[in-house]
């Protein structure tokens, strides 16, 4: 069954539309349209945090904050190493092994001095899932991929005390 839509589906996620195949007509909406027929939440997950990873990559050009011998463009005047990834417990000396959204998005003065910052909502394919689930892409930070997908499953609720608890066993 395909089904063609030009109105708004606030219920795709209903048993109704379970069967439906969404299709566009539009090249820029492919990503959203690919989202919307992956029916599994998790699977949606997964596929929207990689495009948004891709999407921040080409926006930025894959190097925001212009590292050199370790150091990021503000630190290379005081002489401290990997810049705001020092307190990242996952980093390595070849650079952080995870494609973090919430890392990703850090709007460090000088590095977007010549740039508009980008946020979140400006990506398109990341309205598929709900907005709950964007707070959390847009603050977990210095965690793996995984991780940050297994958050993603969490309530709401229970994610702010697990931050809370993470946030103090880093101090």
């Amino acid at each position: 069954m395909k089904i063609r839509s030009k109105k708004l589906l606030f219920l795709y996620r209903s048993i109704l539309f379970k069967r439906v195949v969404f299709e566009t007509d539009y090249p820029e909406l492919n990503e959203i349209v690919c989202a919307l027929n992956i029916k599994n939440r998790y699977k949606r997950y997964n596929y929207v945090y990689d495009e948004t990873v891709k999407w921040i990559n080409k926006y930025y050009k894959n190097d925001l904050c212009m590292f050199k011998d370790n150091q990021c463009i503000v630190q290379r005047k005081t002489g401290k190493i990997n810049g705001c990834c020092m307190y990242c417990p996952i980093v390595t000396e070849n650079g952080c092994p995870s494609q973090n959204i919430a890392c990703k998005l850090i709007y460090c003065k000088t590095a977007l001095k010549n740039l508009k910052p980008l946020k979140l909502g400006e990506i398109p394919v990341v309205k598929c899932i709900p907005f709950t689930r964007r707070l959390i892409l847009r603050s977990d930070f210095f965690q793996t991929k995984e991780k940050v997908l297994d958050d993603l499953k969490l309530p709401i609720f229970i994610y702010c005390l697990k931050t809370i608890f993470r946030n103090l066993k880093m101090r």
